[in-house]
C-alpha cells in the first residue's frame, strides 16, 4: 500500500509541474508576440489571454481535485487504517475550491467586460 501512496503523489506532483510549466511557457510566448501590437489591441488581447489561462487552469484544478477525491475514495493507499480520514481529502478539496474560484472569476470578468455582448453584436452584423 505504501508504494501506491508514493506513486500517487509522484504522479500528481509531476502532472501539476508539467501543466504549470507548459501554461507559463505558452502564456509568456503569447505575451511576447503581443508586444508588437498597438496599445489598445495589446491590452485587449492580453486581457483575453489572461482570462483564457485563468479559466483553463481553473477547470483543470477543479477536475483534478475531483479525480483526486475519486481516487482516494476508491483506493486504499495508506499503510494503516488509523491514518485514513477526512484530512486526507483536504488538499483535493482545496484544489477544487481554487479551481471553482478561478473559473467563477473568469466567468464574472467575461460578463462584466462585455465580451458576451460583443460576440452577439458581431454575429448579428
Amino acid at each position: 500500500m505504501g508504494e501506491l501512496y508514493y506513486y500517487m503523489w509522484e504522479f500528481v506532483t509531476s502532472v501539476t509541474i508539467i501543466v504549470l510549466v507548459a501554461a507559463y511557457i505558452l502564456h509568456d510566448r503569447l505575451q511576447i508576440r503581443y508586444e508588437t501590437l498597438d496599445d489598445t489591441e495589446k491590452t485587449r488581447k492580453q486581457g483575453r489571454l489572461n482570462q483564457a489561462v485563468r479559466m483553463t487552469l481553473g477547470v483543470l484544478l477543479f477536475f483534478g481535485g475531483l479525480a483526486w477525491i475519486l481516487f482516494m475514495k476508491t483506493h486504499t493507499i495508506y499503510i494503516s487504517p488509523e491514518l485514513e480520514g477526512f484530512h486526507n481529502l483536504i488538499p483535493a478539496v482545496v484544489m477544487s475550491a481554487i479551481g471553482v474560484i478561478l473559473v467563477g472569476g473568469g466567468i464574472r470578468k467575461y460578463f462584466s467586460t462585455g465580451n458576451s455582448t460583443e460576440k452577439t453584436q458581431r454575429r448579428s452584423a
